[in-house]
């Protein structure tokens, strides 16, 4: 198994090569926040790339009326359809006419029950006042909703913003992509399933939830677990697992017993959230945004490739199954990141060199002759 670290604008970053994933944007901890990075910053420069052009980009949030004891998929489909109702409405046609649109869905369960709600980019023709589309929106997607047979969202619910500078634009891309992408406790904006969602949580910290109280209770939790052996049971949150994984643990359980939502009404939560995304996409986008989008997600992936590491680890298959087992994965990627070196993380977690993991002969980074032990790739050792 091959790590390597790099270093970009963000800081440090870390790697895995070799691995075989499963590109799911809903529920796969390891393909999500990596799905939702590339998208969010792929999207951004999509967006960018027609504001520079003369157009306007907007950013609109469009949800049904909900409440606690609906399913899940009862809801997502109504939002579904209220989609698909107002696209095709004649009304609202002349005002779509021209538009180009990207549409993510996250979300979130709160004191209402489950929250899907559509983050809307819009790229809207240099000739069309973009405030006017405004109230035309709304009032095309409330009588969608209407026209489903659903009550639609208070007009509060509703949100409807002009991005002015690139910045803006960009942090509208990787909002609208972030649905369903990612769990840990970065930014908000690379991750819809990892967001500290406003008086209620994501699906990631139900899952969190669920995790913190197998680590409390295995015997009470097994049912939920049936994979999971002495391995998993880390002796407690007080005491076992990682540092960052228990203090995700502790903030979803926190939100958790505000909202009166308990581990194992967390783990059935998280299932019907998974048996509800199944085959849905996370992202959509019209024709002409995306071909752009298409050649921008090139870019981003190609940039990725050619990235130099500045160090190279192989991690042992057995170490790696471990830590993967063991929830010290994710708090390896944190040391590796904080002290930017994977040499450091591996002694910091008491893995031995020569054994557990090794410097990769014809790539063996030489010692920085300016720090202590710290190791670099030229260009030629990092294209090998």
């Amino acid at each position: 198994m091959e790590v390597a670290l790099y270093r970009d604008e963000g800081g440090h970053r870390v790697a895995f090569h070799g691995l075989m994933t499963c590109d799911s944007p809903w529920i796969c901890p390891v393909c999500s926040p990596k799905l939702g990075a590339q998208r969010g910053e792929a999207l951004g420069r999509a967006l960018a790339h027609f504001h520079a052009a003369g157009l306007w980009v907007a950013h609109a949030v469009l949800t049904v009326q909900h409440t606690r004891g609906m399913p899940l998929s009862e809801v997502f489909e109504a939002l579904s359809r209220a989609w698909r109702r107002m696209t095709k409405s004649r009304e609202f046609r002349p005002h779509w006419s021209g538009l180009g649109y990207a549409r993510g869905v996250e979300v979130t369960l709160g004191p209402n029950g489950w929250h899907p709600h559509i983050h809307l980019a819009l790229v809207i023709p240099p000739d069309r006042d973009p405030y006017a589309l405004e109230e035309a929106l709304w009032e095309a997607w409330s009588g969608a909703v209407l026209e489903v047979g659903w009550a639609p969202s208070s007009r509060g619910a509703y949100s409807y913003q002009v991005a002015r500078t690139e910045a803006d634009i960009r942090e509208v891309g990787r909002y609208v992509s972030k649905a369903g992408s990612g769990w840990g406790l970065g930014p908000e904006v690379a991750g819809g399933a990892r967001k500290q969602g406003r008086g209620g949580m994501s699906p990631f910290q139900l899952l969190g939830v669920a995790w913190a109280g197998y680590l409390e209770d295995p015997e009470g939790m097994a049912s939920w677990f049936p994979q999971a052996g002495e391995d998993f049971a880390l002796g407690g949150l007080g005491q076992g697992g990682p540092l960052i994984l228990r203090e995700f643990c502790r903030a979803a359980s926190s939100t958790a017993k505000r909202l009166g939502v308990g581990p194992h009404m967390a783990a059935w939560r998280w299932l019907e959230y998974a048996e509800a995304t199944k085959a849905r996409k996370a992202l959509t986008t019209s024709r002409a945004l995306g071909l752009v989008l298409r050649v921008k997600t090139a870019e981003v992936e190609a940039e990725a490739q050619n990235a130099v590491p500045i160090e190279v680890i192989w991690l042992s298959r057995r170490v790696y199954i471990y830590l993967l087992r063991t929830g010290r994965l994710a708090y390896f990627v944190h040391l590796a990141e904080a002290l930017g070196s994977l040499r450091r993380a591996c002694e910091m977690l008491g893995l031995v060199e020569g054994d557990e993991y090794t410097l990769p002969p014809a790539n063996a980074p030489p010692l920085s002759p300016e720090g202590e032990g710290e190791r670099v790739l030229s260009p030629v050792q990092g294209a090998g």
